[in-house]
Parts: structure tokens; C-alpha cells; sequence
């Protein structure tokens, strides 16, 4: 009897955190701060100069910061910018809540180097590489739920359309 229990148990954590990873993956911040210095007025975000705005902006970017492949960074209070994977480097992501994350890049990978959370599963899951993606339990992600952090290794191409694709919702919502 214990062990049906265990495995309803299993299965009920297991069947939450493939809904919290679709949700996350559903519900991304609608505004995020354009990669080039000037912003567009609001009263421009449905027009063609918008689209020609954010494609240019886009553009310059990956002339700025080219790479093979892009991290994407995403917390509770919104998305940063695309991290170029060319070599060896670590930072820290420290959030208002004292939550801390300690990410390691490398060409063409991460891995979640440190966490101050309790459980460490997000440590624990290892290395993404533009090799192992598609064979990795979470794919290209990494997440740290208590943190409600999570990050993704995505091509220069995938960061391309995920970029626009964010922008041009953030245009919608404009008023």
C-alpha cells in the first residue's frame, strides 16, 4: 500500500512540474525593454516603422553580440537579454527575494553552477549543449522552480524569432 502511494505521489509531482514548465513556457512577460538605446513611443507600436524598428534593433544586436547560440534568461520580473555562449564565464542572478543563482556558460553551453534554494534539483540537472538538447529530459532548459527562474539555450535563429516574437506582442498590448 505504501508503495501505490509513493507512486500516485511521484506521478501528482511529476504531472505539476510539466504543468508549471508549459506554463512558463505559455506566459512571458508582455514588456521587455528593446536591445537598442532608443525606445519607440508607444503611439508608433502598431505601425510598419514599429516592424522596421524592432527587425533593425534585433538585427544590430547579433551584429553587436554574434554567436552560434543565445541564453535566455527568464525570472518572475521579466526576460533578459540574450547571453551570447562564446566562451567560459560564470554570473549571478540575485533577485529582490534574496533568491540567488550562480550560471556557468561556456561555447555553445550552461549549466546552473550554484543555487540558494533548498532542493538543488536545478544544480542537479546538469550541463545543456547544442548537442544534448534534444535528448535532455527538460530539452534546452534549465529551471529553478523555487526561484521561478528559468533559462534556455536556444540558436542564434531561435533567439532571432523569439525576439521578434516578443516585441510584437508587446507592440499589441500597447495602447
Amino acid at each position: 500500500m505504501t508503495r501505490k502511494k509513493d507512486l500516485i505521489l511521484i506521478a501528482a509531482v511529476i504531472a505539476a512540474a510539466l504543468l508549471l514548465l508549459l506554463y512558463g513556457r505559455m506566459s512571458r512577460p508582455a514588456a521587455v525593454p528593446a536591445p537598442a538605446e532608443t525606445a519607440v513611443p508607444a503611439e508608433r507600436a502598431e505601425t510598419a516603422e514599429y516592424a522596421d524598428f524592432v527587425r533593425e534593433s534585433v538585427r544590430a544586436y547579433f551584429e553587436e553580440y554574434p554567436a552560434e547560440s543565445y541564453l535566455m534568461v527568464t525570472t518572475g520580473s521579466g526576460v533578459y537579454s540574450p547571453i551570447p555562449l562564446n566562451g567560459d564565464n560564470a554570473f549571478r542572478i540575485a533577485q529582490q527575494d534574496g533568491s540567488e543563482n550562480v550560471i556557468h556558460i561556456g561555447k555553445n553551453s550552461f549549466y546552473m553552477e550554484s543555487s540558494n534554494c533548498d532542493n538543488q534539483n536545478c544544480v542537479e540537472q546538469g550541463e545543456v549543449t547544442l548537442d544534448n538538447r534534444g535528448s535532455r529530459i527538460l530539452f534546452n532548459m534549465v529551471i529553478c522552480l523555487p526561484h521561478g527562474l528559468s533559462l534556455e539555450l536556444l540558436t542564434r535563429d531561435e533567439t532571432e524569432a523569439r525576439l521578434l516574437e516578443m516585441y510584437a506582442e508587446a507592440g499589441e498590448e500597447a495602447p
